[in-house]
């Protein structure tokens, strides 16, 4: 509900549902729950939060954390077990094109073969269908989301994230403001959800609320050097030299690809082009 421009006071009824006044123009917003939240009790609110992956208890044993295999034995090790649960991940590379995407390959697999949405944001190339369909990923639970601005960005990675999507964004040459990963972050941890987020090398300057970020370089074709620059419980700089599999030589022909779901919103959606989507 949208107010005139006028000025309008506070009344009885701000005590009954939200109200915030912007510029003399206010919003309202009925409150659905909220006799439920009157009847939340201190201790189950205290219950909600020793629940959470993210609350330590000072002396207190931790809950067990809940990691996504690799598919890679020592980069499991090196992540103590593998990629965090509830958690933004971000991903640094040197450069676009060494062979980045192939650490998440077996993720993309075990999600899309769930019948679970995989959720590209903007990708520098475009990806290639026969290569996706190769590796084992579902084309039919891929999409591709071209943004327009930064706000267009930020809302689709949100959304995406709270909705159970495996979200995969890149971002351009500037690297994403701290309070716009926060929300990123926070997300993940509320909807019990990963993403991945791939930012350009000047992120390494910027501090990030990511979970767990990632330095990768390629001295030799098919190898990617793997530096870790945070984790919790992990002391930063540990190095991890990752032989990569090789692009498979097996094609698909493309009237054989499922043709699947594509959908279209104000921002396009395209899954296959001549770009690898190992190396550019």
């Amino acid at each position: 509900m949208l107010a005139s421009s006028k000025h309008i006071s506070a009344s009885e009824d701000d005590f009954y549902i939200n109200t915030v006044y912007i510029n003399s123009i206010y919003y309202t917003k009925l409150v659905c729950h909220l006799n439920t939240v009157i009847k939340m009790t201190n201790t189950d609110i205290i219950s909600s939060l020793l629940s959470r992956q993210d609350t330590w208890r000072g002396r207190g044993r931790r809950l067990p954390k809940q990691t996504i295999c690799t598919g890679h034995q020592d980069l499991n090790l090196l992540l103590q077990g593998g990629w965090p649960t509830a958690a933004l991940t971000e991903l640094i590379p040197q450069q676009l094109g060494i062979g980045e995407l192939s650490l998440l390959l077996p993720v993309l697999k075990n999600h899309s073969r769930k019948n679970q949405l995989c959720l590209w944001l903007d990708p520098p190339y475009q990806p290639y269908a026969p290569a996706l369909s190769a590796e084992g990923i579902a084309l039919d639970e891929l999409i591709i989301v071209r943004s327009k601005n930064a706000r267009e960005w930020l809302w689709t990675a949100e959304q995406s994230i709270r909705n159970g999507a495996l979200l995969l964004a890149w971002i351009g040459q500037q690297p994403a403001r701290y309070a716009e990963l926060r929300k990123l972050q926070l997300a993940a941890a509320e909807s019990n959800n990963s993403a991945f987020l791939f930012s350009p090398i000047a992120a390494l300057t910027a501090p990030s609320p990511a979970v767990l970020r990632l330095e990768l370089d390629s001295t030799h074709i098919h190898q990617l050097q793997i530096t870790l620059r945070k984790l919790r419980g992990r002391v930063a700089g540990a190095k991890l030299q990752l032989d990569l599999q090789q692009y498979p030589s097996q094609r698909t022909v493309l009237n054989q690809l499922p043709t699947g779901r594509h959908r279209t919103y104000s921002a396009s959606v395209k899954l296959a082009s001549a770009k690898s989507p190992l190396r550019n």
